[in-house]
């Protein structure tokens, strides 16, 4: 056991992540500060817009579908949206709303990560987690080699599919392992953000038309199946990362 951990790619040197490298970016510039702080800034001014105009139960529960979205369930959040034409009191977000909030956490966090992924390599504990996701592209590159060819469908490729790896995290990442700029990086994740996003819309769509939503059995099942498949979906990746990984590690010692 102690082996195959030693034998696993480190993440402690950032040296060998050149493709990651801020040096060669002009620091202190206004698009640096823009990309950098905005993202938080327009966030804290959207809350306290939504304060004044909706109170404070709808701004928590908007946090806590944030926090929703981005340590579980991912997209798969905007399929539990509501049909709308409820009371305001009594209703959950609708599916269009859990969407364009799916949208913009992507959007600011592409803006922050495809602009800014070496200096944030460097903080101590968001650089090991970065790292982590690092090489959860390089599996996904050699697993799929014709995303390095198509460049920018592959990165939008990459961000429709909802797994733990993927998303607005891995694909900024993702973006520049293909050697793409910052600036593509981020239209890449915002435009597979915006199509992954359509595409749970439309489910979504699909259950409120064809299912009751009153019927609370049908809403426990619907949160199980989406609980078991998220679980099985990620363990199915990680089951194939470990299986590249071993090759990784076979390969230097079958080299003479």
């Amino acid at each position: 056991m102690s082996e195959n951990k030693s034998k696993q790619p480190s993440h402690e040197n950032e040296e060998s992540y050149p493709e990651f490298d801020d040096q060669r970016q002009p620091q202190l510039t206004f698009l640096w500060f823009l990309t950098l702080v905005g993202p938080f800034v327009l966030s804290a001014g959207l809350l306290v817009t939504l304060y004044f105009i909706h109170g404070w139960n709808y701004v928590q529960a908007l946090l806590l579908a944030a926090m929703a979205v981005f340590f579980f369930f991912g997209r798969f959040v905007i399929l539990g949206g509501s049909a709308g034409g409820m009371e305001e009191a009594t209703r959950f977000f609708t599916s269009g709303e859990l969407a364009l909030l799916v949208f913009y956490m992507d959007s600011m966090v592409a803006c922050l990560l495809a602009f800014h992924i070496g200096f944030l390599f460097r903080l101590p504990y968001l650089g090991t987690k970065l790292r982590i996701l690092m090489d959860d592209g390089k599996f996904i590159l050699q697993s799929h080699p014709w995303m390095k060819r198509a460049t920018f469908a592959g990165i939008v490729t990459f961000c429709v599919f909802p797994l733990a790896a993927t998303g607005s995290v891995g694909g900024s990442i993702f973006g520049r392992l293909l050697g793409m700029s910052r600036l593509g990086t981020f239209f890449g994740v915002v435009t597979g953000s915006a199509l992954g996003c359509s595409l749970m819309y439309f489910g979504a769509s699909l259950i409120n038309r064809y299912l009751d939503r009153d019927n609370p059995w049908l809403v426990i099942g619907g949160i199980v199946f989406v609980v078991l498949a998220i679980l099985l979906l990620n363990h199915r990746y990680r089951k194939m990362k470990a299986q590249w990984y071993a090759t990784q590690v076979k390969a230097p010692e079958c080299q003479p």
